[in-house]
């Protein structure tokens, strides 16, 4: 009777009675071929190949050893590229006057970081070429570090205050201050200023 009741329920819930034999399923994945977007102009369609690509030697190809090549070995390369004076130079230069146009549009309302830089890329670019350029210019020019000893001639500037290590701690306080500025406010969601 306990049969009969579970055959019958099993019957009245559509459900199919137990099979003994067992069968395997086995699923294979198929590499996914990758189409261009239509809407990606055609002439991108090799950027997108190579950025998709996993197995680029860069110094293979043909680009890099006509345009990149002769600056990357050459002599004022390598010594201004890694953990030196130049590199930390230009970019705590840079993150000054970033940080405190930045800060200053903020409190004046110009909405966050990430806002201010949407609104006006091309500008930003442009300042940080000339802040580059103007910081690699001594450097060609065999004269670097003689502009502090031009600045105090020039001006009355009181000793020790424009001096190599200031502007060190200064450039590395201010690249500080605006990458927390950055992370705060893409936590937060808004300016923080």
């Amino acid at each position: 009777m306990a049969f009969a009741l579970k055959s019958s329920l099993r019957a009245a819930s559509g459900l199919r009675p137990l099979n003994t034999r067992r069968t395997k399923l086995v699923c294979k994945a198929e590499p996914e071929q990758t189409k261009t977007p239509e809407w990606v102009p055609a002439e991108a369609a090799p950027v997108i190949k190579f950025l998709e690509a996993s197995d680029v030697k860069l110094e293979e190809l043909p680009a890099y050893k006509t345009y990149l090549q002769p600056y990357v070995e050459s002599d004022l390369f390598k010594s201004s590229t890694g953990w030196k004076e130049l590199p930390e130079t230009i970019n705590g230069r840079a993150a000054m006057l970033g940080f405190v146009a930045a800060a200053g549009a903020e409190i004046f309302g110009s909405g966050s970081v990430l806002t201010q830089l949407s609104a006006a890329p091309q500008a930003v670019l442009v300042i940080l070429g000339l802040i580059i350029a103007s910081s690699a210019v001594p450097v060609v020019k065999g004269t670097q570090g003689d502009y502090l000893s031009a600045l105090k001639d020039t001006y009355s500037v009181p000793e020790g205050v424009f001096t190599p290590a200031n502007e060190k701690v200064h450039g590395r306080l201010a690249m500080l201050g605006l990458t927390s500025l950055i992370l705060i406010e893409m936590i937060v969601g808004r300016a923080l200023l």
